[in-house]
């Protein structure tokens, strides 16, 4: 009787706890969250809010949240959602995830039985709506967006444009009305959407009207550079107003901005359906700029000293000590950039004074080549408690939308720009000294230590003209900017890029409104170009010392350098617990770098040659991979000592829950038999 009370105790605990586990899993909305802007359906609203909004095209993801192929394709769907989401109004993209059981009505009704299933439902204003829906066979983003524009080329309403090219310039006037005070034509090659994109963004400006023509109907009027945006005059001249790139989104956010230029709307908030941009050329989708203003803009109003440091220490630890030798030449180049890091790097004192040191190191060299071990030995041993070098790698500014985007290469652009424009701002006045000294450091480490040896080449070509073309510290900034805008360019639409960061021209309108101006040329029209001198006074702020910020309490790097450098009564509340915590950092640091060589003694381990040293690193090793669990889960030892805690205490309370309600009836039946007897 007893061993049957004890299971039946064991088995009510053990349904409580799957009946918490589940209820938390009931929480998880598949492969989409509310922060996203793809609409989240389920068995209950899908009819619900499709019959609600109709006349609209639905767009719909049928996925299971555990399939790899959807996990793959999220990201793609949600950048659609953020692109689309100006078209809110006409154009609706959502996902059902058919894994949860009560989706499957839903999902059996149209017969998913492959993932991830897109289907796009016509803007229809009856019940054949779901009769009408077809599947997009792609999961590429420009096949889709071409389903879309079909759909709203094929089934025009009053919610949105004409989207059929014309086949004749005279029938644009079939669709002018009274309130349409300029007639626009965009020519393009056939296929091109640059048009229809084009006339949904400017679809509100009511005063314009928008429409195209493609290259075979328009070539006899002597029309040769496609895209063009031309005006049409009331007497059917016409005019060009400005000449495209044949890159998509650049000729979108030209034809839109020139368009609202002449409407005279004022600029554009979002770039049509672009997102907003971030720090170095990244995005924040058009959501988190009116969710969350705040961390917009700190992430894209300022550069990141947490960035700044962790590009050093990657560079330094991983770039230049994965290297077997480090010989003359490339001794030579490590010399360089070590120096100019130590010259005009604007950080803390105690990197500062790391860097110091490692430049006093590398010329006491009195040899012409150095192993990577060798170089990880020296700078560790030059670390003390003043002169020392964080071991945190962190991303703040440079964070992708996962571990293989931004990061590294994000940060070192920030800090190469960092350092072009420290020495501008350092040699104002002096005359002497080298304004070519930063960038041929940079190029001396991207040949010879960055690990994309694409990313190298392509870098080395354009530095090419660094001598011929810098004379000056101010052209040194300005060389850099173009060439990183060079990159962002050729990178667009690269499988590298972050899906949630494409890379575009930096900096944007968010940021520097007067950096980009329209310029009127009889050929081309009006067309977007560079204000340098704003570029440069843009460049010259936003990288400057007075911009830096550290990632615990955001104050500038200029008022942590001055309190470092003050008398230590002076010393503001901030630079105590920075050091504190980079100290705690520091001490940890002997644990990671036994990584380094774990490789190396599982192969001596094989050879027979460890003794106990090798030994004792493993054991190290175990340990700090023991931390490296615990991060990994987002614990530390004070969560995971309030878990044991929980732990004690809920058993504690599960004994006494025993003991009332079982050893006490136990006894109370005994009694009450006595008493019977």
């Amino acid at each position: 009787m007893a061993n049957q009370n004890n299971f039946k105790t064991i088995m009510f605990i053990l349904f409580i706890f799957i009946l918490s586990i589940s209820s938390v899993l009931g929480d998880i909305d598949g492969l989409y969250s509310t922060e996203d802007d793809v609409l989240s359906l389920n068995n209950e609203t899908f009819n619900q809010v499709m019959e609600s909004k109709q006349g609209i095209v639905w767009v719909v993801e049928f996925y299971n949240s555990w399939c790899g192929h959807c996990i793959h394709f999220a990201p793609t769907w949600k950048k659609l959602a953020t692109e689309m989401k100006d078209w809110g109004d006409i154009i609706v993209i959502a996902a059902i995830d058919c894994s949860q059981q009560k989706n499957l009505g839903t999902c059996r009704s149209f017969g998913i039985d492959g993932y991830p299933t897109i289907l796009i439902f016509p803007p229809v204003f009856n019940s054949s709506r779901k009769s009408l829906a077809y599947e997009i066979k792609s999961t590429n983003l420009p096949p889709i967006k071409e389903e879309i524009l079909k759909v709203l080329t094929q089934y025009p309403t009053d919610s949105w444009p004409h989207l059929e090219p014309l086949i004749k310039i005279e029938e644009i006037w079939q669709h002018k009305k009274s309130h349409h005070k300029h007639i626009l034509l965009i020519f393009e090659e056939k296929g091109s959407h640059v048009g229809k994109q084009v006339m949904l963004d400017v679809r509100k400006v009511t005063s314009v009207l928008v429409q195209s023509m493609v290259k075979d109907s328009v070539e006899k009027f002597g029309i040769k550079k496609f895209p063009s945006l031309y005006k049409v005059n009331n007497d059917s001249t016409y005019k060009v107003m400005a000449v495209g790139s044949h890159n998509n989104e650049e000729d979108r956010y030209l034809f839109v901005k020139v368009i609202r230029s002449l409407a005279d709307v004022g600029s554009i908030g979002s770039r049509g359906q672009m997102p907003e941009v971030s720090n170095h050329g990244g995005m924040m989708g058009s959501k988190d700029k009116q969710d969350q203003p705040s961390k917009v803009k700190a992430n894209s109003s300022v550069v990141s000293m947490q960035d700044l440091e962790s590009a050093i220490h990657y560079s330094f630890r991983q770039e230049v000590a994965i290297m077997k030798v480090i010989d003359s030449e490339k001794l030579a180049a490590l010399k360089d950039f070590v120096s100019v890091l130590a010259k005009y790097f604007p950080g803390r004192k105690p990197v500062l004074g790391f860097l110091g040191q490692v430049v006093l190191m590398l010329s006491k060299l009195d040899r012409q080549n150095l192993t990577g071990e060798e170089w990880m030995g020296k700078i560790d041993g030059i670390q003390d408690q003043d002169n020392f070098l964080p071991d945190v790698i962190k991303w703040q500014a440079c964070q992708g939308s996962s571990a293989q985007y931004r990061g590294f290469p994000c940060s070192m652009w920030t800090l190469f720009h960092t350092l072009t424009v420290a020495a501008y701002s350092q040699n104002q006045a002096a005359r002497q000294s080298n304004p070519q000294e930063v960038l041929l450091a940079v190029r001396g480490y991207m040949k010879h230590f960055f690990g994309c040896k694409e990313c190298s080449i392509n870098f080395l070509q354009m530095a090419q003209s660094v001598p011929e073309e810098v004379r000056d510290h101010k052209g040194a900034v300005l060389w850099l900017w173009t060439a990183h805008n060079k990159a962002n360019k050729r990178l667009h639409g690269d499988v590298s890029e972050d899906p949630k960061h494409p890379k575009v021209q930096f900096p944007p309108d968010s940021l520097c409104p007067k950096c980009q101006t329209m310029t009127q040329s009889p050929s081309e029209g009006m067309k977007l170009s560079w204000d340098q001198e704003q570029v440069f006074t843009f460049l010259t702020s936003f990288y400057s010392a007075k911009n830096i910020v550290f990632p615990l309490t955001l104050q500038s790097s200029a008022e942590a350098l001055e309190a470092e450098q003050g008398d230590d009564d002076n010393a503001k509340p901030l630079d105590t617990p920075l050091k504190e915590l980079d100290w705690w950092e520091k001490m940890q640091k002997q644990d990671d770098l036994k990584n380094v060589w774990l490789l190396k003694e599982k192969l001596d381990r094989r050879r027979g040659s460890v003794g106990r040293l090798g030994e004792e690193r493993e054991i190290s090793y175990a340990l700090r991979s023991e931390r490296n669990f615990l991060s990994t889960w987002g614990l530390t030892q004070t969560d995971l000592s309030m878990c044991v805690v929980f732990y004690v205490v809920s058993t504690v309370l599960i004994i006494l829950l025993y003991h009332h309600f079982i050893v006490r009836r136990r006894m109370i039946s005994c009694k009450n038999s006595k008493s019977f007897i």
